[in-house]
């Protein structure tokens, strides 16, 4: 069979080109088993093929700009003729794609004559809160039924073959009992191991005060990491922990939460001038996320409208780090079943400052999470065997 494995949206937006970088250095041939990769423009300077078993000739690289003004470009009609005139001409008889919830209109409307597989990161199922506000229950409504009719639409395709579904095998379950389908398969979100820095380039990294603990927020900064209610959960929390609060903010901020984010973080410094504030403005490479998670003790992944998984909640597990994390969802679970923190309410700053002075306390006190079974059970190995590459 030939395969053409699809991933036009790697930048360094986030860290998801590991993923990719992983198959690409691990993707084995079966016999009777033709692969080729498709990638963005942008990709040429984020993946290496040079560790890869197959050649030069198995990798396409797109020359196009793919701009968000257009809105053809924004609902990824583009991207898919790029990938259905790679598939054309290499007769693929498969197409894996990285991130399916891209193209769900374009394959609902339209047959397809190769099979399409690939991984959806956000199903409609986790997308429930029953507690809370109002309009935060009326906004998970809204955004699960607009998951639904996007579902419904691609699923009318005859061409699905599998739809993987990371962290969850019972939503893969539940999903294809819905639609009564089979379609639905459950994968793991693979842990990647990076080397940390050294020489030359440790020496540059923050160094943290071994007596403080440190509290981290990850990623690209803007409202999906809730820095607004976490900022203001500081100001809920006696002041005189604050002396043993380091806050430990990573990752590029965008231009279009600067402004906001500024006057958050100078009247943070104003209400809590105790806690010493780290914050490192820029796109870190796999190697020093490492270092940080290696110098957290809890991790702050309290997102709000957020319903599966996320990859840091392994990042953290990894060090035995405490997980905040949202009480609905996938995280939610699993956070509860491995045991790996607190869950708490992603609106309530009271809420969220109750549970990390409950995860301070257990710094303090040495008592640590056991991330061992969720790190292991979610090794990259595992994560390729279940895709069947």
């Amino acid at each position: 069979m030939i395969k053409l494995i699809c991933d036009l949206n790697i930048s360094l937006r986030g860290h998801n080109a590991g993923y990719v970088q992983y198959i690409v250095d691990h993707v084995q041939e079966k016999e009777g088993d033709t692969i080729y990769f498709l990638f963005n423009k942008q990709a040429r300077e984020l993946i290496d093929i040079q560790k890869s078993a197959l050649d030069a000739t198995h990798f396409y690289f797109s020359d196009r700009d793919f701009s968000e003004e257009q809105w053809s470009s924004r609902l990824k009609f583009d991207e898919w003729k790029v990938i259905t005139a790679h598939a054309a001409q290499l007769r693929v008889e498969e197409v894996f794609i990285m991130e399916l919830t891209r193209y769900e209109i374009q394959i609902g409307l339209k047959k397809s004559p190769f099979l399409i597989s690939g991984i959806e990161f956000r199903p409609s199922h986790r997308i429930i809160i029953k507690e809370g506000k109002l309009s935060n229950r009326l906004s998970a409504r809204y955004q699960h039924f607009k998951r639904f009719f996007f579902e419904s639409l691609f699923l009318r395709s005859s061409s699905l073959h599998r739809i993987f579904i990371l962290n969850d095998p019972e939503g893969a379950q539940i999903l294809n009992h819905q639609y009564k389908s089979s379609v639905f398969q459950y994968t793991r979100d693979p842990i990647f191991d990076y080397i940390e820095p050294g020489g030359q380039e440790l020496e540059k990294l923050v160094r943290f005060d071994k007596k403080k603990v440190v509290f981290t927020v990850f990623g690209s900064l803007d409202w999906r990491k809730n820095i607004n209610n976490i900022l203001a959960a500081f100001g809920t929390i006696d002041k005189t922990l604050h002396k043993h609060f380091i806050l430990l903010i990573v990752g590029k901020i965008p231009k279009h939460f600067s402004e906001q984010f500024a006057g958050l973080v100078r009247n943070f410094k104003t209400d809590n001038p105790d806690v010493e504030l780290v914050m490192i403005n820029e796109f870190v490479t796999d190697g020093q996320m490492e270092y940080y998670f290696r110098n957290t003790h809890v991790s702050l992944v309290i997102y709000p409208k957020f319903y599966g998984s996320s990859g840091l909640l392994g990042r953290a597990a990894k060090y035995n780090v405490i997980s905040l994390t949202p009480n609905v969802g996938l995280m939610s679970e699993l956070c509860r079943d491995y045991g790996l923190g607190y869950t708490c309410d992603p609106y309530s700053p009271a809420e969220i400052g109750r549970k990390m002075v409950a995860a301070f306390q257990d710094v303090r006190a040495d008592r640590k999470i056991d991330g061992n079974r969720f790190y292991r059970e979610h090794s990259p190995d595992c994560f390729l065997t279940l895709l069947d590459f």
